[in-house]
């Protein structure tokens, strides 16, 4: 998919984030700002127009630069990001270079899905689809998490999740999703009753 066809799909998707359903709607969600500045600067990093490429990534650079000041999220371009993602709340969000997520996945204020602090050689996360990652949870090193998982508030997920679970705790722990169980909430993964099971 190219990157017209990306913010095009991009912009449905916040036309209805919330419940909106206005065509401008957004124009004033961050999210979308957020998501839309990291597809050009991915977009840009791989043109092969010499000339071109390196015009755009001036543009990313400084595109970068306002977003992270205005809304304190820093998405290395280099992170491989998948369809409708979603930022709700964004203050304090780090995704590091080489990080893959999935389609469907949403992130919430203060979440990092990074390398493991001074060991780069420890891989970086691989996210699935349909994942959640609630307020202040952090994914750290080569862990996979599987497809449709719920990651607690303040987590952290230093192993792999399979698919269908919740993880909650320091260090997180997986535990098996109820049938049908689900996030719902605005401020995280956390609204899965099972979430705030804890510890």
């Amino acid at each position: 998919m190219g990157l017209r066809q990306q913010l095009a799909e991009d912009w449905r998707w916040y036309r209805t984030v919330e419940g909106g359903s206005s065509f401008f709607r957004p124009l004033i969600e961050y999210g979308f700002w957020i998501v839309a500045v990291h597809r050009l600067g991915a977009w840009s990093r791989a043109l092969r127009v010499p000339l071109v490429g390196f015009a755009l990534r001036q543009v990313y650079r400084v595109a970068r630069f306002f977003v992270f000041a205005v809304t304190g999220v820093d998405i290395r371009p280099g992170a491989r990001i998948g369809r409708r993602f979603t930022v709700h709340t964004f203050h304090g969000i780090v995704i590091a270079d080489g990080v893959e997520i999935g389609d469907d996945c949403r992130i919430y204020s203060g979440a990092c899905v990074v390398h493991r602090a001074n060991d780069r050689g420890s891989g970086v996360p691989r996210i699935g689809h349909g994942v959640q990652i609630g307020v202040g949870a952090k994914v750290l090193g080569g862990v996979t998490v599987g497809d449709r998982v719920a990651i607690g508030a303040n987590a952290v997920v230093l192993n792999d999740v399979p698919a269908d679970h919740i993880a909650v705790g320091v260090p997180a722990v997986a535990k098996p999703r109820r049938t049908g169980s689900a996030p719902t909430r605005p401020d995280g993964a956390q609204s899965d009753p099972e979430a705030s099971a804890g510890d």
